[in-house]
């Protein structure tokens, strides 16, 4: 019997999890990463308390979100990943479970945070459908994803999930017009888009595939100078095509498209 996507991606990240771990142990990465986790948890509103981070993994971006935002909550799929989690945020709530399926009552949260975790599953208006469920009616939900804008990034990325064997051939990533038409036919209304990542990302995103990097003398100033670049870069209506993620902010449509989005599903 083929396994379902939940399988497969439980199969993943059980052997990814340790290299997640090694990814973000050296300091021009987690630098990136700083940098990126910031960016979203800047969008959070003023007074926002019940915090969700939907597909947590190993616990990098929860423990930033911990720290500023105590008392939030991790779920992820992969039991081996929240092990890795556990290490670094040892008080936060983590809850091992499906996105696709969301163990949690309606309107728990005052925001939901996706990063890079809606590219994972398979049926994507019903995994955003979801998080608008577990949202309260002024929530909001904050999603980093890879961003197929550039045809020649998504030429890349198509060659490299089929390619590698650190990602699942399933995963895509999305151009803003299509996660925007995603979000609203979820029953979203999207209030923020914006790029994220271009030097600073190829160079310190992912030192676990080119290993090579972590060796380039003064890493960690290079990454803060691209980290500066890249600000300006995706800022720009032509050159923010070169962005490597999107950033999506979006509130629940108020009461009858909320309505209607929920009878769709």
């Amino acid at each position: 019997m083929p396994k379902t996507n939940a399988e497969a991606q439980i199969e993943l990240h059980r052997a990814l999890a340790p290299r997640y771990a090694y990814r973000y142990s050296f300091r021009f990465s987690r630098l990136f990463q700083e940098d990126w986790h910031a960016e979203m948890i800047s969008h959070v509103p003023p007074g926002a308390e019940r915090i969700l981070d939907l597909g947590c993994g190993t616990g990098f971006f929860l423990a930033e979100l911990e720290a500023r935002h105590p008392g939030s909550v991790g779920l992820d799929i992969s039991h081996e990943m929240l092990k890795v989690s556990s290490q670094y945020v040892p008080d936060a709530r983590l809850v091992t479970g499906d996105a696709e399926r969301l163990p949690f009552a309606a309107e728990a949260f005052d925001v939901v945070f996706c990063k890079g975790s809606l590219h994972h599953t398979r049926d994507h208006v019903g995994f955003l459908a979801n998080c608008r469920d577990v949202l309260a009616d002024r929530g909001v939900l904050i999603m980093s994803e890879p961003c197929n804008d550039n045809p020649f990034i998504r030429l890349a990325r198509a060659v490299l999930y089929r390619k590698s064997p650190h990602f699942d051939v399933g995963d895509q990533g999305f151009t803003k017009k299509g996660i925007v038409g995603l979000c609203e036919r979820a029953g979203f209304e999207v209030t923020r888009v914006k790029k994220y990542g271009f030097l600073a990302y190829v160079f310190a995103g992912f030192p676990d595939h080119l290993g090579v990097l972590r060796f380039v003398p003064g890493s960690a100033l290079l990454t803060r100078l691209f980290i500066a670049v890249d600000r300006v870069l995706c800022a720009l209506p032509l050159i923010g095509l070169l962005g490597f993620h999107i950033v999506v902010v979006a509130r629940p449509s108020p009461g009858p498209a909320r309505r209607r989005a929920r009878r769709r599903r």
